[in-house]
């Protein structure tokens, strides 16, 4: 059966199709949170139908979920229609082409996606990069601080809100802020309003630059299927910023699979925002080297990643934590940062600490390590590889890089010191 050729929309995570001639006439159908299958390449979004029916709009079917690519799954769906149709006047709708064409041009618009455009250089391009927090966080890119239990995530999470929220300008952190507030929406799959605004409250009352709301939402379903309520609420409530907490429940799945790790940034990348995650550690067991936990995707497809450790002794009121720039696509890789968290019943404190002196100081650069041991008088190479735990050769290498750069020098007696 032949029918008009309906206008066609693009709304978040879909597409909406209004007919405006022929018998169809009225008819509207949107098709959103679209899925591709990687292997099967089936394609399925949501379907809600409606229809405006004698000046009265009524919905024939809301939230249900259909293969796009499947002639069976659209025929079904057809008859599904047709059985919600109580008025005469509607028996005859031709929902089997109605449904052809959403499909077929949903799939078509779903695959070329963005346009191409044409990107001539321009003579005042520099490679700076913007940052929302330099340098914890590029504009408008995802970054990920990922660190084991009590690694004091979370707390650094809710620092990094408020001095962006305030703007703290004139902090002592060493994070520099843009001109202006930026709102920040925070999304907890851990923990309950309750705690949160605790920990926030606390906050407050440490930095002691004033108070401030924070948007947050309790998240139950994962980030790709909340798409179009928080691009709502972004767009509603002039979000700048949004932080995760934490990437397991908010991706879901098996996370060694490449498969949650693409859709989770793909979701990221609809949002369009700058966005913070925070995730678990694993450990490669060939390299011993620390990395998110999940698949190498998670890594990959964050521009920035950040490693946190905490020192903490039992029953103690203070933290050191360190933050280790391991992964940079847009910059070179940051120095690490130290802060000193204090707590007490109703406050928390941060402050900016220098690792040389605490157990994390394994975490600064080699040549930064090795700088720190002679400070307390020259050393030979193996007293130095002794003390740092690191390969002779790695030690050696990195001694004469340091001698090239005027850092250090070779004392007669075979002993390396620092240069006067």
């Amino acid at each position: 059966m032949s029918v008009s050729k309906p206008r066609q929309f693009q709304v978040p995570t879909g597409y909406k199709f209004l007919w405006e001639e022929g018998d169809e006439k009225n008819v509207m159908m949107s098709v959103t949170r679209l899925v591709e299958d990687f292997r099967s390449r089936n394609l399925t979004g949501e379907f809600e139908v409606k229809i405006n029916h004698k000046g009265s709009p009524q919905i024939l079917i809301a939230d249900s979920r259909v293969n796009l690519s499947s002639s069976r799954a659209r025929a079904d769906f057809a008859k599904r229609l047709q059985d919600r149709v109580i008025d005469e006047d509607l028996f005859f709708y031709p929902w089997d082409a109605l449904l052809e064409q959403v499909c077929a041009l949903s799939i078509r618009a779903y695959r070329e996606g963005e346009p191409t455009e044409e990107i001539w250089p321009a003579e005042d391009d520099t490679l700076e990069v913007e940052y929302l927090l330099k340098p914890l966080l590029y504009l408008k890119h995802p970054a990920v601080v990922f660190g084991d239990y009590g690694s004091l995530k979370s707390s650094t999470a809710l620092a990094i809100a408020y001095v962006v929220q305030l703007p703290y300008h004139d902090n002592d952190l060493g994070l520099i802020t843009i001109g202006e507030s930026s709102r920040c929406l925070y999304l907890d799959y851990e923990d309950d309003p309750s705690s949160f605004r605790k920990r926030w409250s606390a906050l407050e009352r440490g930095f002691g630059k004033g108070a401030m709301p924070i948007f947050y939402r309790r998240m139950t379903t994962t980030l790709a299927d909340s798409i179009e309520q928080l691009q709502r609420i972004i767009q509603d409530k002039d979000i700048k910023l949004v932080i995760i907490d934490s990437l397991g429940p908010a991706a879901r799945g098996n996370l060694n699979d490449p498969e949650p790790a693409i859709k989770y940034h793909g979701a990221l990348r609809q949002l369009n925002i700058t966005s913070l995650t925070l995730a678990h550690t694993a450990k490669d067991q060939l390299t011993k080297r620390r990395t998110i936990f999940g698949s190498v995707f998670f890594t990959n497809l964050a521009r920035s990643v950040w490693e946190c450790k905490a020192e903490q002794e039992t029953g103690e009121d203070e933290a050191v934590i360190s933050l280790k720039h391991v992964k940079a696509n847009l910059s070179r890789l940051h120095p690490p940062l130290g802060y000193r968290f204090g707590f007490t019943d109703n406050s928390i404190t941060v402050v900016k600490a220098d690792l040389r002196d605490t157990g994390l100081s394994g975490e600064l650069p080699l040549s930064w390590q090795i700088k720190n041991l002679l400070r307390q008088g020259s050393l030979t190479v193996n007293e130095i590889t002794e003390q740092l735990g690191s390969k002779a050769d790695t030690i050696g290498r990195t001694l004469r890089r340091m001698r090239t750069k005027n850092q250090i020098i070779k004392l007669k007696d075979d002993t390396w010191g620092l240069s006067v």
